[in-house]
Order: C-alpha cells, then structure tokens, then sequence
C-alpha cells in the first residue's frame, strides 16, 4: 500500500517538473522539448494503470492524475505542431504569440461573380426576378460571410456554389 502511495507521489513530482520543463521549452528558456521525461513519465503512468488499486482515494489520485497528464500532452503536442507549422512564434522578449494566416481575400473576386452568375440563372430558372440593388448587397453579404467562415476555419479559401431546394436557390459555402 505504501509503495503504491509512493508511486503517485513520484508521478505527480515528475509530472510537476515535467510541466515545468515544457513551461521553460515554450518560453525559450529551454533549446529542446522535454521528451525524454515525458517519456518515462508516461511509462511510469502506463505502468501504474495496469496494477488492479483497491483503494478508492487512491483510485481516483490516480485517475486524477492520468487525466491531467493526457489533458497536458495533448496540448504540448498541439503546441509543439503550431510551433513547427508557423502558427506560433515568438515575439522579441521570446513569448508565443499566435500568428493569424488569413488570406488576404478568403474569396476572390472572380469566384464571387460565378456565383453571382449561377445565382441569377437559378432565380430566373425558378421564376424570381433579380434587380441590381440586391446583386450589390449579396456580393457584399457573400464577402463577409466568407471573411467569417474563413476567420472560423483557421484561414482558408472559401467556396460557394448554387443549388435549387425546393423551388428556391441557395448558395452553400464550402472550403477549398
């Protein structure tokens, strides 16, 4: 029993340490990321989840704590990715700050007149008329719908396309 509270003792040391260590790593104070701890320290927790624990404080100490170490690996390796793909960088004094990787038009001009075009044949098609004043505002609604969706989505191109439900048409965003 006592060995046992040794174990969760040991693993709630190494698992403070090892986010210090990361805490270092993300802020520049450390070149390279802590792997080899982390490493162990998930051996350590495997290990201890494969032994039949009795006690029920000690259950959910456990449980508690493997918990917490999966919630925090599965963030430093999302962290570890945007680092390496450029969505995170550090600024002068070597904190993170996250990139935003818009495009410059998540919609271009071109494909917003196709979709203009579809959509007036697809009016006249189910015999609703199209006066210019509502061209103008539905590009314009169509521009800012796909600076949302794209700001949503993590920056990409946004496509629209024209379809007839109903007796009516509709235009579905989509992204490239």
């Amino acid at each position: 029993m006592t060995d046992l509270k040794d174990a969760l003792d040991r693993i709630e040391q190494d698992f403070k340490e090892l986010k210090r260590q990361y805490d270092l790593f993300f802020q520049g104070g450390r070149r390279s990321e802590p792997m080899e701890e982390r490493r162990i320290l998930e051996w350590m927790v495997r290990r201890l989840g494969q032994r039949k624990i009795t006690n029920t404080t000690d259950q959910f100490r456990f449980h508690t704590l493997q918990g917490k170490f999966h919630s925090y690996s599965n963030l430093w390796t999302r962290m570890v990715r945007d680092l390496e793909e450029g969505h995170l960088l550090r600024d002068i004094r070597g904190n993170l700050v996250r990139t935003k990787t818009l495009p410059a038009e998540p919609v271009t001009p071109d494909h917003l007149d196709t979709v203009i075009e579809q959509l007036k044949s697809a009016r006249r098609e189910c015999g609703i008329a199209t006066e210019e004043k509502d061209i103008d505002s539905l590009r314009d609604m169509l521009r800012s719908r796909a600076v949302e969706i794209a700001g949503k989505a993590g920056g990409r191109r946004v496509e629209f396309r024209v379809t007839i439900e109903g007796g009516k048409p509709k235009v579905k965003a989509g992204l490239k």
